[in-house]
């Protein structure tokens, strides 16, 4: 039993480091991010949006690889959920409205995609 619970308060001071570590990336990122939208601040509001959708997309994938392999059967996608409307609110942005725009950049992307198959199918049907 002794065993058992020192193994389970050296887990907790574990936790409590990474917490902690975490902790203060985010307050980097988020120190990072202001400093960004402040530079902006001048560009063109869609460009912007799409730019920040594109990286945005890249580093929670990322974060959601590094939390499957951290927690492999346990992980649980509504608490990522959750954690992405919480990342969503510290930004100040509407998770619904960036649900949104995200679908609709898909959608473009994958029409515009479908655009260039039909014209290259086209060029190699005259050939």
């Amino acid at each position: 039993m002794k065993k058992e619970i020192a193994t389970l308060e050296g887990a907790l001071q574990k936790l409590s480091e990474q917490e902690e570590k975490y902790s203060a990336e985010l307050d980097e990122a988020l120190k990072q991010y202001a400093e960004l939208k402040e530079q902006g601040a001048g560009m063109d509001a869609a460009e912007l949006m799409d730019a920040r959708l594109a990286v945005r997309e890249e580093k929670e994938r990322s974060a959601v690889d590094r939390v499957k392999a951290a927690y492999g059967e346990k992980y649980d996608p509504m608490l990522m959920h959750d954690s992405k409307r919480d990342v969503a609110n510290l930004l100040h942005e509407e998770s619904d409205t960036r649900s949104v725009r995200e679908f609709i950049r898909r959608k473009q992307q994958q029409q515009s995609q479908q655009k260039q198959n039909k014209k290259k199918n086209r060029d190699s049907w005259e050939r």
